[in-house]
């Protein structure tokens, strides 16, 4: 074994150490022992379904040189490797000897091996001999299950007090705390949530209106998920005046945007309506007491500062909000500590007034934070700040981009590090008098990289920051990068810190480390991180987890554009927009028809489609089917969706990574099931998804199918949603769990419910900003009203009867006494003389056929689509025997005749059936007979006949058939003596020629 450095060795070791037990080598054992032994007494941990823990001591003969660690792990299957090793780098901490981290984002009930190394100044050492640890079964990832039904008691004309205890089980980790909800059945047609978690096992709810009627349902939320609701209670009426004197009434306004999966209402009111925890009350039993988690106090708190952070303590009473100074709202001349701040606001120290302000949360603005605001392209005013998770796997080497517009020359864009007062490590990017300032500091002296070029207020730029070690470089737009080095000999990054955006709360104190201590004002378009974009909406759409004082800089965007068609303005950029527009229309202002023919979708333009159920929700509650032709363009997007606003229902078709994924939920619990390997973009695929009561499969191309089983005892979907292909309209209001996040890029060429084909056309379904894709079948090549019929790249032009070729450019002139079939032919007859023959009491059919393939239909009569037990009459190859079956409503007969019927020969057969009796002849294979059972005698039939195949074969022959016949037909007779000119007599037709010899 050979390595040009110890770094290169130390990740050889591990990958082949995955394959074999040992591995012997010579190379590097110098660099070794400066760098140290491999660390000791390993040991692997599984935590829950999704992550495992690694826990190992120091070397023994531990060596300064030593700077950190480095975990390997990469996922097995049947002993091999399945996927690339995965590297988490933990930088060392002297103070402790026993270094313990946790790997997380993993597969469900999937082996891991491990193996851990050291790393240094001198190198990389070798790694520990490599151990396998599996992450657990779903089962240890269950959310609670429902608490009991909440005993509620009036306490006066305001209050009620509410107690309940925990349900059967915790689920597989501590219940953290509880989400009460309320109704007003004489008043209310939704339910409302109170925003505040409870993390008791009771409370009061004060500012209620007098006289009137609550009902409440609680749920249960660990780590892993929220229980389903309680039972509700019986309505419990609060006292009236007369009772008990008069109380505060408060409003309890909730805000839309906000909607729970099983259709309550998030408040998102002022927060007049306050809560206390209590311990029981009279009429409780003794067992529903206080969790121990709980920290309750008598000393009455402020409602919550954000909504993202709940607060630790759980009580709330009215407080008088203080007025303000002067004529900026939330600005005062007391400490934090004598202020009290509006509901859904926060107090921070204003250090350049010496008083306070009180800010408003993400989400909420305007004089008294009482307005919501849906934050997309965020404004920020010198004052504000949003915050994200810390810089992860960046203290060696990070690259961010950020795209802005300014309006003011000073003020703080980023800031991570070590610690929120710029002291230690840390890295920022600030407008320092119109120019970028980019600094870092390893600890041991910072960088300092200015750009060239002054910001031009009111215009967009997009600035890239890049660090590796000590080494860094800032590009703003199209100008060289310039470079600079950080001091001293350290080159990593610690990042404890928040990442803060547009400023921070302790901006005053950052002006030694990043040259402002102003907040940014302006607007921020996008960001993007190690070259991933990052998603800025607040959480749970995005990836902001709080804010101070943001705005919404696409507010006017669309206040002077009229979209043409129906068309509607959506605001896709901070400063532009576009127009969804409705299928059939394109154009900047939808002012272009088209017709829509191979839908292409794009992620950039909010693309998705919606389709009506084909029949009731009733007909897919147990079973459903989905076959899917499709081309990915981008590795993630929703390809299907739907759910029922009324319960937990809902069934998702995801691509996620290149995997593809199949959610679906009875309402009882949720399955994921997820396709093996990860799928090529830009090529052709082909899903199949189907579920059968709780159970479910998916395949994709030839990959093996993949199975899955919902949790939970219920077995039925009832959705109430159309189905909403490529994306949906708001992907707030989809399940928490489906899984929706963002649309399709791609083409959907074709997709099929349950044997029905479901066209994306502008006649038979809805959307918006659905284009045609790069395929023959736009500019349709089909003529003589011939229908293209897309497969893949190619395509095949259905012909109407009288018209054959390639593109149904040949006229058939002469008369076709022998006619062929190719497979997705047939000829319908709705003649009386022709149909009475074929129902009633009796039937006499003859025919000569010859057939290529061992499948396909001859002749068929029946309902459409097919029903149980409902009448019809067929004949047709199944797997090279020759059927002939009959239903006349009490059950079905088949007659079976084996033979070789798909040599390309003349075949004669006779199929007659007298009542419930039924004899088949083919050529001199003698006769067979049957019976269909009870006591119908009579074959009931409105519908036309259809020889040689018919519409939608799989679907209304009930799957008894998938194709039609692939040779010709002749010598049709009916009743012994009625002979059908085949082409002549039928009604209409598709793709048929004269038979060739």
């Amino acid at each position: 074994l050979e390595a040009k450095s110890c770094s290169a060795l130390s990740s050889l070791v591990f990958t082949q150490s995955l394959q074999f037990e040992s591995l012997s080598f010579t190379t590097c054992l110098k660099t070794e022992s400066k760098v140290g032994n491999p660390p000791l007494d390993i040991q692997l941990e599984t935590l829950n379904c999704s992550a495992f823990s690694v826990r190992w001591k120091m070397p023994r003969r531990h060596v300064s040189t030593i700077t950190g660690y480095k975990v390997f792990y990469t996922e097995m299957k049947n002993g091999r490797p399945v996927s690339t090793t995965s590297i988490m780098e933990v930088p060392l901490s002297l103070d402790m000897l026993t270094t313990d981290v946790n790997i997380g984002n993993l597969k469900m009930n999937s082996k891991y091996r491990v193996s851990v190394g050291a790393y240094g100044w001198a190198g990389e050492g070798r790694p520990s001999m490599p151990r396998d640890i599996s992450t657990a079964s779903h089962e240890m990832c269950m959310p609670p299950s429902p608490p009991t039904q909440p005993i509620v008691m009036a306490v006066s004309d305001t209050e009620l007090a509410l107690s309940w205890q925990e349900g059967e089980s915790e689920g597989s980790s501590p219940v953290l705390h509880f989400l009460v909800a309320y109704i007003r059945p004489e008043m209310d047609t939704e339910w409302t949530y109170i925003r505040e978690p409870i993390e008791t096992s009771s409370m009061v709810l004060k500012g209620l209106l007098p006289e009137t009627e609550y009902q409440f349902v609680v749920r249960a939320v660990n780590i892993y998920g929220v229980s389903p609701p309680s039972h509700i209670n019986n309505p419990v009426r609060t006292l009236g005046s007369l009772e008990m004197g008069s109380g505060d009434v408060g409003r309890y306004n909730t805000d839309p945007r906000y909607k729970d999966e099983d259709g309550f209402d998030i408040d998102d009111s002022d927060y007049d309506v306050f809560i206390e925890e209590l311990k029981p009350f009279p009429g409780i039993g003794e067992n529903n007491v206080p969790s121990e988690r709980s920290s309750t106090t008598d000393t009455p708190t402020t409602a919550p500062s954000t909504t993202t952070s709940p607060p630790s303590a759980t009580t709330a009473s009215i407080c008088t909000i203080s007025p303000w100074k002067g004529e900026i709202p939330r600005v005062y001349d007391l400490a934090c500590d004598d202020t009290v701040c509006p509901p859904d606001s926060f107090c921070l120290t204003d250090y350049e007034s010496g008083g306070s302000r009180c800010h408003c949360n993400l989400g909420r603005r305007g004089d008294s934070c009482s307005e919501a605001v849906t934050v997309n392209f965020p404004r920020f005013y010198g004052y504000s700040h949003m915050t994200f998770e810390p810089l992860k796997n960046s203290y060696q080497t990070f690259q961010i981009t950020l795209e802005f517009k300014a309006d003011s020359e000073d003020g703080l864009l980023l800031y991570c590090g070590e610690n929120e007062h710029g002291r230690g490590d840390f890295t920022s990017l600030a407008l320092v008098q119109g120019k970028l300032h980019y600094r870092f500091n390893c600890g041991t002296g910072a960088a300092q990289i200015i750009s060239e070029s002054p910001v031009v207020l009111g215009q967009w730029h997009i600035v890239t920051i890049f660090r590796d070690g000590m080494s860094g470089w800032l590009r703003m737009d199209n100008d060289n990068p310039i470079s600079g080095r950080s001091l001293g000999q350290y080159t990593k990054i610690t990042f404890r810190s928040p990442l803060y955006v547009g400023g921070s709360p302790g901006a005053y104190w950052l002006v030694r480390a990043t040259g402002t201590n102003r907040g940014f004002v302006g607007c921020i378009q996008s960001l993007t991180i190690n070259n991933k974009a990052t998603d800025i909406r607040p959480w749970p759409l995005g990836k902001a987890l709080s804010g101070a004082d943001i705005g919404e800089c696409s507010d006017r965007v669309c206040d002077m554009v009229s979209c043409a068609n129906g068309g509607v303005c959506f605001a896709n950029r901070a400063d532009g927009y576009i127009c969804l527009c409705p299928l059939g229309f394109k154009g900047a202002l939808c002012e272009e028809s088209f017709s829509l023919s191979s839908p292409l979708f794009n992620e950039t333009v909010f693309s998705y489609a919606v389709i009506r159920w084909p029949q009731s929700s009733q007909s897919y509650l147990s079973f459903m089917e989905f076959e899917v032709t499709f081309w990915p363009s981008a590795p993630s997007g929703v390809l299907l969706y739907s759910d029922d606003a009324g319960s937990r229902d809902f069934l998702a078709i995801n691509l996620v990574d290149r995997y593809l994924e199949f959610r679906f939920d009875c309402g009882s619990g949720e399955a994921v099931i997820r396709s093996e390997e990860q799928i090529n973009l830009d090529s052709w695929h082909e899903l199949r998804v189907s579920r059968t009561a709780k159970s479910g499969i998916l395949q994709v191309d030839n990959q093996k199918p993949m199975e899955g089983i919902a949790e939970g005892a219920f077995t039925q979907i009832n959705c109430s949603s159309p189905l909403y292909l490529g994306g949906v309209p708001d992907y707030e209001k989809t399940k928490r769990t489906a899984g929706v996040m963002k649309p399709f890029t791609g083409i959907i060429q074709k997709l099929i419910l349950n044997d029905r084909a479901m066209p994306i056309t502008a006649g038979s379904a809805g959307g918006v900003n659905i284009a045609n894709s790069a395929h023959p079948c736009v500019e349709n090549p089909c003529a003589n009203g011939g229908t293209c019929r897309p497969k893949w790249d190619d395509y095949e032009c259905d012909c109407p009867l009288g018209y054959d070729g390639r593109h149904c450019q040949k006229a058939v002139t002469e008369a076709i006494e022998i006619p062929q079939f190719i497979g997705r032919s047939y000829l319908t007859y709705d003649n009386r003389d022709i149909l009475k023959r074929v129902s009633g009491s009796r039937t006499n059919l003859f025919m000569h056929f010859k057939s290529t393939a061992k499948d396909g239909l001859l002749l068929w009569r029946g309902d459409s689509p097919m029903r149980p037990n409902s009448d019809f009459i067929s004949m047709g190859l199944q797997d090279g025997a020759l059927i002939f079956s009959y239903n006349l409503g009490s059950g079905m007969a088949n007659i079976v005749v084996n033979g070789t019927f798909s040599d390309g020969k003349w075949h004669r057969v006779k199929a007659v059936r007298d009542g419930q009796s039924g004899k088949l002849t083919v050529d001199d294979y003698g006769a067979k007979t049957g019976r269909s059972p009870g006591k119908m005698r009579q074959l009931n039939i409105n519908g036309p006949l259809y020889v040689g195949g018919m519409k939608e074969i799989a679907l209304h022959t009930n799957r008894q058939y998938l194709g039609g016949l692939v040779g010709c037909v002749s010598h049709f007779t009916l009743s012994t003596d009625f002979h059908l000119a085949l082409v002549e007599d039928a009604a209409d037709g598709k793709n048929i020629n004269t038979c060739s010899n």
